[in-house]
């Protein structure tokens, strides 16, 4: 009787920790409209792979059991999911006020040149970056007028809440009703991507975290694609692919069952995130960025390795 007593309150306990996961991933899941209106790149990079892991049932069952199972990786979700809300709200209440398509269309054609004038990466520009920037100035600059000037002006007209700083939607907002700053920003973005294919690299881009630490431990960044590369070796050795993968694990969603088969499906899970850019990407930022996720990250990578360990070993002859 005590062991049933005690099935059914974990039972009971597991079931509310998944609604509560459903409803935290709910919270910060935004539209691509939406996203735009996000002034961090590294935000919105967060908010782009939610989105596409949404759309992808087996990604998301295998987030839950982590969420689940996993306290420490439940304690950071929650705080970060709380913080990360608010951004959504906000992106959100951007977006409905924009009200047309010109807006959004705006905001991405200037996210390269936006970019490129703000020197410290702070995410927002100030007048002494306006002022180093000649692409800038050369295209807001009026005839005859001194770059001070067209300094001032440009920030009397996009500081819409007179900080003193230039966010990126205020940039973008601005970029809109210059027309000469509009071609400006489409050449260069055009450029900057060419630039971009050509070295292999992505726009903004980089490694991230490539200095090692003082024990000559990798960096995170050089982790996070040890693993992300490792995934693909095991989805190799173990014959998944996309189409099929014929692991064991109850794949409708439900996560139930013991450890193993639990971990199971967070191993099929992770196969299917690690094939798409956007949820890659994602939690590329959250390892780097959030030191106790990187800690979960950690542990639950050394408890998929046992997991393919085990299922290398059973297909052996």
């Amino acid at each position: 009787m005590l062991a049933l007593l005690v099935n059914a309150l974990l039972a009971f306990s597991a079931t509310g920790r998944r609604a509560k996961f459903d409803a935290m991933v709910a919270s910060v899941t935004l539209s691509p409209r939406a996203i735009e209106f996000i002034d961090s790149e590294k935000q919105r990079l967060l908010f782009k792979g939610v989105l596409a892991a949404s759309e992808q049932p087996m990604v998301v069952n295998a987030f839950a059991i982590v969420y689940e199972d996993l306290g420490p990786v439940r304690v950071a979700g929650d705080l970060i999911a709380k913080q990360l809300s608010k951004v959504a709200t906000s992106a959100n209440e951007r977006a409905a006020a924009s009200g047309d398509v010109a807006a959004l269309s705006a905001l991405a054609a200037s996210r390269n040149l936006f970019r490129l004038v703000d020197s410290d990466a702070s995410g927002s520009l100030d007048r002494d970056e306006l002022l180093r920037s000649p692409v800038l100035l050369d295209r807001i600059r009026a005839e005859g007028e001194s770059d001070q000037a067209a300094v001032e002006r440009f920030m009397s007209s996009a500081d819409t809440d007179d900080d003193g700083q230039v966010s990126f939607v205020e940039f973008a907002s601005a970029a809109a009703s210059e027309p000469r700053l509009q071609m400006a920003d489409l050449a260069l973005d055009a450029a900057l991507r060419a630039a971009s294919e050509s070295q292999g690299v992505a726009i903004g881009g980089g490694s991230g975290g490539g200095k090692r630490s003082m024990f000559g431990r990798k960096a995170p960044g050089e982790r996070f694609d040890d693993m992300l590369a490792e995934c693909a070796v095991w989805e190799a050795q173990l014959d998944c692919t996309p189409d099929a993968c014929d692991l064991p694990g109850d794949d409708d969603g439900g996560g139930g069952g013991d450890g193993d088969d639990r971990m199971l499906l967070v191993l099929k899970g992770a196969f299917a995130g690690s094939r798409c850019a956007q949820i890659s990407d994602a939690l590329r930022v959250c390892y780097l960025e959030y030191s106790p996720l990187r800690l979960g990250g950690d542990l639950i990578f050394k408890l998929l390795k046992r997991i393919v360990a085990s299922q290398i070993a059973s297909q052996r002859p």
